[in-house]
């Protein structure tokens, strides 16, 4: 039985057949049959994510999941509830990051959301504008420290993150730092066990240093990096490994 905690890629590799069930259930899960998104955004997501991402009932979209079958009954819409204001929203300055092109594009937004999140100044608030509500960042925000509100304006969400000044974000160098070691063979990065964006974040912040070769510790096929790659003019071959993937990267 799956619960909201759930990841929704563990519920699709258990049961394929619900890449067909949820978008009969809902048309927002359509998305998971995108070639690029269908495999990125369900190891973001839990069962509550997607549930709050699609607008619909959590309850109802765990007993679909749960159900032997395709469901019966149309799905039971979520409200979407306006948060009370907090008060370090009132008066801080907004940097505002408008994500809905690029999701109806059908692209992926994180890495955009990400590096707004690293240049924003200390004290600023930053405002994202979604046709949904961005429950999987929320959650990876959060768990940093961050503090989230959301307000819905029409059919647009709009979600503000502001960093505590007490909290101390590490820098860039030193996250890769921590990661990085160099061998006869050239440098190794290990990204495993980081949330998504981060592994893409640090692996692009080493290449634009031009340090190569590069041999990518990663727990999956880092599908979303191989675009880089090619803007970047590089090459690189992929080993399975029993438990992760090794991308080893080498100039043109």
């Amino acid at each position: 039985m799956y619960t909201l905690a759930t990841r929704m890629s563990d519920a699709l590799a258990e049961r394929p057949e619900l890449r067909t069930v949820l978008p009969a259930f809902h048309p927002a899960f359509s998305k998971l049959n995108h070639p690029l998104l269908g495999k990125v955004l369900p190891r973001l997501v839990t069962v509550a994510d997607a549930a709050k991402v699609a607008g619909v009932d959590a309850n109802a979209l765990l007993a679909v999941m749960n159900l032997p079958g395709p469901p019966s009954q149309p799905p039971t819409p979520s409200a979407r509830v306006t948060e009370p204001e907090p008060a370090w929203l009132s008066g801080a300055p907004v940097t505002q990051l408008d994500a809905r092109p690029v999701i109806e594009a059908g692209e992926e937004p994180f890495a955009a959301i990400m590096g707004a999140v690293r240049g924003l100044p200390t004290g600023a608030v930053l405002t994202v504008l979604t046709p949904f509500e961005p429950a999987p960042l929320r959650r990876i925000l959060e768990d940093r420290g961050w503090r989230s509100h959301v307000a819905w304006h029409g059919e647009t969400c709009r979600t503000s993150f502001w960093r505590p000044p007490e909290l101390h974000a590490r820098t860039d160098a030193a996250s890769a730092s921590e990661r990085l070691a160099h061998t006869p063979h050239g440098w190794v990065l290990d990204v495993r066990g980081l949330e998504p964006p981060e592994p893409l974040r640090l692996a692009l912040a080493w290449l634009d240093r031009g340090e190569l070769p590069l041999t990518l510790l990663h727990s999956r096929e880092p599908a979303l990096l191989y675009p880089r790659l090619t803007e970047r003019g590089l090459s690189w071959t992929v080993t399975t490994r029993d438990d992760h993937v090794e991308v080893q990267i080498h100039g043109p």
